[in-house]
């Protein structure tokens, strides 16, 4: 065995031992609680609100201890990401997978939180957690595995249709957006989200969840719900044509 494959399973191996068992995360409101069940009996399961409320989290820590457990074979992670707000750093240097990290780096330390981050650094190497781009997913068929699809407020509905109809064999698929208006790049047109909902809805989709997150489920910091109130009113009045910004260009 070379000495860095070694190494890093010595690593894994001590991590190991200091989890005796698997960390444990508990539902912090109803909405969670919910969140939590429909994980644990639904294929689609659509998680929509409110930024802090851990849509996220508990995604990654659910699809963590499957992994762990060997419950499935892998875990593939798509992000909907977008420029922020027009700014881009540009191309980035590296391999696909490697100019895709940054921004799945947080889905990443949630996975770390879990298994411990040699572990989750030999998974990526392995492929049993799969850093995906949404550009690369038709022709593809998931299967024994659970699909996190992050930041699906930005998803348009040509990425619904693709992400829907690559559902295999034991597959579950978490799709995590904040649908409050605030976040959203998609500013021409419905939004994936939306659009998932609607078809589900009308055409009454077997084994699905949607859990709605409001701002009193945020589990973040104080500071955190004070700016997500305030941000998701100033939206509303936008859409009125009131609220700072509309205000200060009247002025």
């Amino acid at each position: 065995m070379k000495r860095n494959q070694k190494v890093a399973a010595q690593r894994i191996q001590k991590e190991k031992f200091a989890r005796i068992q698997f960390p444990v995360l508990t539902p912090k409101n109803e909405n969670q609680r919910l969140y939590f069940d429909a994980l644990k009996h639904d294929t689609l399961v659509v998680a929509s609100g409110s930024a802090g409320t851990g849509k996220t989290i508990v995604a990654c820590y659910h699809a963590a201890r499957k992994l762990h457990y060997k419950d499935i074979k892998k875990v593939v992670l798509l992000r909907a990401y977008q420029p922020l707000a027009g700014r881009s750093i540009g191309f980035l240097p590296g391999t696909a997978e490697e100019k895709l990290i940054p921004y799945y780096q947080q889905l990443l330390d949630y996975f770390e939180d879990c298994l411990g981050k040699a572990s989750v650094e030999i998974s990526v190497k392995s492929k049993e957690i799969e850093i995906c781009s949404l550009e690369t997913i038709r022709g593809r068929s998931w299967e024994d595995c659970i699909v996190i699809v992050d930041e699906a407020q930005n998803l348009y509905p040509q990425e619904v249709q693709a992400l829907m109809t690559r559902i295999g064999e034991n597959c579950q698929m978490i799709i995590c957006g904040d649908d409050s208006g605030i976040q959203t790049d998609v500013k021409k047109g419905m939004d994936g989200l939306t659009y998932l909902q609607k078809v589900c809805d009308k055409y009454n989709i077997s084994d699905t969840s949607f859990i709605k997150f409001c701002r009193d489920d945020i589990v973040r910091s104080g500071m955190t719900r004070e700016f997500v109130v305030a941000f998701e009113e100033e939206y509303l009045l936008e859409q009125q044509g009131k609220g700072i910004i509309k205000e200060a260009k009247r002025g």
